[in-house]
């Protein structure tokens, strides 16, 4: 595979604007801290916990100003528009990728995420602090020392529209599951198991259609995923092969098993091993069209639309703290 030299030049650009960015806010401070704008989602099931926590602690290493998301898709403005060289999210996957869209076109901002949410996938993902002094303290350091995470987003496109997503993307019997989870959200993990349950009940055997960089391929399926993130619905292993700072996904498709037997075998995604299983294909994709119609899609565990759909690595970045 030959150097993306545009890619490269980019890259350098980027990361001697970023230093310079921070070290400037640094130095037009009295204080020498910089300025971070905090997104809080309040709907989150811990958006308001993390930020009363890092109240306490982040007046030692940043001037800030907050912000309060109003309803679905709002963090995503309140980004766009953000002041400072770094935004610290309070709230969960979903508040993050709302973020990520809407600094997509911005290369003057880091996303630091907290851990926290229903799930903290993307919190695992990038190996973050979980504790909120701890994680200040982090985002301070790796700033200071452009210490910084720079990756590619990757892209779900449908009738609606398109979204960007760092983690997973799915369609099939996992969305199904992320929907009627969010009726039970406020029960944490028990809320997941409910959600499990109904949507077992609730799905039936589809032939699915699908084309992974151009060859095509069907079987009867319960799920499809385009996966860059080891890690999905609250640390379950569900892609143990992926690598979020490579150039490609991982599909997984399952195919269809008595609902029986899927209950069997559900444990083996908490390590990872159900990947060896006869009924899971997984490979490496950069492109992934689902062509089969009706399916729900989620992406970060958010309402992406129905199939027919196409996921896809792009060449927009974001950088991480």
């Amino acid at each position: 595979m030959g150097v993306d030299i545009s890619a490269l030049i980019i890259h350098f650009i980027f990361y001697h604007t970023m230093e310079y960015t921070f070290m400037n806010d640094c130095a037009q401070n009295a204080s020498s801290m910089p300025h971070a704008t905090i997104i809080v989602n309040p709907a989150s099931r811990s958006g308001l916990r993390v930020y009363h926590s890092l109240e306490k602690h982040i007046d030692q290493f940043f001037h800030y100003d907050v912000k309060f998301t109003k309803k679905r898709g709002h963090a995503a403005d309140l980004a766009k528009h953000a002041e400072g060289p770094v935004i610290i999210v309070c709230g969960g996957d979903g508040t993050i990728n709302e973020v990520a869209n809407g600094i997509v076109e911005r290369q003057d901002v880091v996303i630091a995420p907290t851990f926290g949410g229903s799930g903290c996938d993307l919190g695992r993902l990038f190996g973050i602090e979980r504790g909120v002094a701890r994680r200040i303290h982090e985002i301070y350091e790796k700033l200071h020392t452009n210490r910084l995470t720079r990756m590619r987003l990757s892209l779900v496109e449908t009738r609606l529209g398109r979204r960007f997503f760092i983690g997973v993307g799915d369609a099939g019997f996992g969305a199904e599951v992320a929907i009627l989870f969010d009726s039970y959200r406020k029960f944490g993990k028990f809320g997941y198991i409910i959600g499990i349950i109904r949507a077992l009940i609730k799905i039936r055997p589809v032939r699915v259609s699908v084309t992974v960089d151009g060859a095509r391929t069907a079987d009867t399926a319960m799920m499809v995923m385009f996966a860059r993130s080891k890690y999905y619905a609250g640390g379950l292993k569900v892609s143990p092969n992926s690598d979020h700072l490579s150039g490609e996904a991982r599909m997984i498709f399952l195919k269809w098993i008595r609902k029986l037997t899927f209950l069997r075998y559900f444990p083996t995604i908490f390590t990872g091993s159900h990947i060896a299983k006869y009924f899971v294909e997984e490979r490496a994709v950069r492109r992934l069209e689902i062509d089969t119609p009706g399916l729900l899609i989620d992406v970060e565990g958010e309402f992406a639309g129905h199939t027919p759909c196409t996921f896809s690595i792009t060449d927009t970045y974001i950088t991480v703290v």
